[in-house]
């Protein structure tokens, strides 16, 4: 749910479909709520750009990274913080989890050209 109503707040700004900007996101978890979407689902509309704080839970990563890889883009930090969550839960090292994660990363970065501009027509 949080990957997909994550960019909700673009229908109120829909300049930010093309222009980057963050009035999308609390208008989008306000828009969310308002509709009666569990806030538990509406907060991804802020946190899936504001994922560098130290309490996000391994969700928000989760719809961050999907956020970033969709458009094409690779973020050391989220994927490693991501990494490090998985890791932890699944009680393996790290760099096994990284190295899978890595891979999945790649292969759905490398289509994010062809799908923005799909998106942008």
């Amino acid at each position: 749910m949080g990957a997909s109503l994550h960019d909700a707040g673009k229908i109120v700004h829909p300049d930010e479909m093309s222009s980057p900007g963050h009035e999308h996101e609390r208008a989008g978890e306000r828009l969310l709520l308002a509709n009666a979407v569990p806030a538990a689902v509406a907060r991804f509309c802020v946190t899936h750009a504001s994922w560098d704080t130290a309490d996000i839970a391994i969700e928000d990563l989760l719809v961050a990274l999907a956020d970033k890889l969709w458009k094409g883009k690779r973020d050391d930090e989220l994927e490693r913080r991501v990494a490090d969550a998985l890791a932890r839960d699944a009680k393996r090292e790290p760099w096994e989890v990284f190295s899978a994660l890595d891979a999945i990363c790649e292969a759905i970065a490398g289509d994010g050209p062809e799908r923005l501009a799909r998106s942008a027509v």
